[in-house]
């Protein structure tokens, strides 16, 4: 990760009393939540770069001209362990989260970047902040750092912390929860994984690989202290080998058995999901794991374009859809929009950016992408079967 100490703070412009003040926390506290959702705007927040800000129902919208800084001091008597950020973007941003560390001046403050996708409505991150090597978990500044002709809505800051037991409590959880099974598990397992944060253990599996430290790594230390024990036992009580050895058996024995009631748990966990999801559901209500009902929805549109040669298909992303399309429909091929051909049949699969527009031609984001036509069929809101008119 990347950091790097910037003195960015001494241009904090002052403190913005914008709204009605309606304070969500006390002077201490292990958790602190500021919301910005129905033009709503506490006291305390501190701006620098002289970027423009509105109140809206959805938060607080920042637009810059120039790099920014959004920020407050914040009062926690316990350490901060997450940050998360409800928010709204149209693009991708490439932003920062800024923090004071102890033994620094004021206005010398600590950057890690953070990379804010574009949202359909107000979406979440969530930042495990222990993973940030400098992170200072009773910091008493943190701010969010946007670059210029930037636009973002804030809906609400959350910040977290959490005591050593409960971390312990999460960190048993977190060993008990499971990963679903997705193509590369033909090949490989991740197998148990340690958080300690709730956040950590929600999004443990989100990523890949996991972010979360491996519990191999907890099995080899106690393996290791075992063997280590069991030596020094028989070195110094050599008479009591047997019993010793025994016990290290034991101790191995415990683990492997744990480990595999843990694997063979998460098996039947999916086993399951699966059947719940799909073997008990009929078609229309089915999911198939992170395919959803991709495999129905293929097999639909598939009986709507026999009569052609080609056509276009719009998803998410390529892989895997691309492929399972091009599967269910041959020898009828799939193509992109820019290619050139006889294509007036298009299949749009989750893609609620694509809309039948008032002229009756498909358009994304104001931009027409066909004669007009009309829906064959349609499964949800962007997924649909469109042809144009002859």
């Amino acid at each position: 990760m990347y950091h790097a100490s910037v003195n960015i703070r001494s241009l904090l412009i002052g403190t913005l009393f914008l709204g009605a003040l309606a304070p969500s926390h006390a002077n201490a506290m292990r958790s602190a939540e500021w919301s910005f959702a129905g033009e709503t705007f506490e006291s305390g927040w501190e701006v620098a770069g002289d970027p423009s800000l509105t109140s809206t129902p959805e938060g607080l919208r920042i637009s810059t001209t120039v790099r920014s800084l959004f920020g407050r001091s914040v009062s926690t008597a316990d350490p901060i362990d997450t940050i998360s950020l409800d928010y709204k973007a149209d693009d991708y941003i490439e932003a920062g989260i800024y923090w004071h560390e102890k033994g620094r001046d004021n206005d010398d403050l600590t950057k890690a970047s953070l990379r804010l996708a574009p949202t359909n409505g107000v979406g979440s991150i969530y930042l495990d902040m222990t993973k940030y090597e400098r992170w200072e978990r009773r910091t008493d500044f943190i701010g969010i750092g946007l670059p210029a002709d930037s636009e973002l809505i804030i809906n609400r800051l959350r910040v977290q912390g959490w005591n050593p037991v409960e971390k312990l409590l999460v960190a048993l959880r977190s060993f008990w929860t499971f990963d679903s099974i997705r193509p590369s598990s033909i090949n490989f397992l991740w197998g148990p994984h340690i958080a300690f944060t709730p956040i950590g253990r929600e999004m443990m599996f989100k990523s890949t690989p996991p972010m979360e430290q491996s519990a191999n790594r907890y099995f080899y230390i106690v393996m290791g202290i075992a063997v280590a024990w069991t030596v020094y036992g028989i070195k110094k009580y050599p008479a009591r080998k047997k019993k010793a050895m025994s016990t290290l058996a034991g101790v191995m024995a415990a683990l492997w058995i744990t480990y595999d009631i843990r694997m063979g748990t998460e098996f039947l966990w999916n086993a399951k999901h699966d059947y719940d999801t799909y073997l008990s559901k009929p078609i229309g209500q089915r999911t198939f794991r992170e395919r959803s009902f991709f495999t129905d929805f293929a097999a639909g549109a598939a009986s709507l374009v026999q009569d052609r040669k080609e056509y276009v298909f719009l998803a998410p992303q390529r892989w895997p859809y691309l492929g399972l399309i091009r599967y269910y429909t041959y020898p009828i091929v799939p193509t992109e929009p820019e290619q050139d051909g006889t294509k007036d049949t298009w299949v749009v699969y989750k893609r609620p950016d694509v809309i039948l527009n008032p002229k009756n031609q498909l358009e994304s984001r104001g931009v027409v992408l066909t004669r007009p036509g009309g829906i064959l069929h349609e499964f949800e809101t962007g997924t649909f079967i469109f042809r144009e008119q002859s």
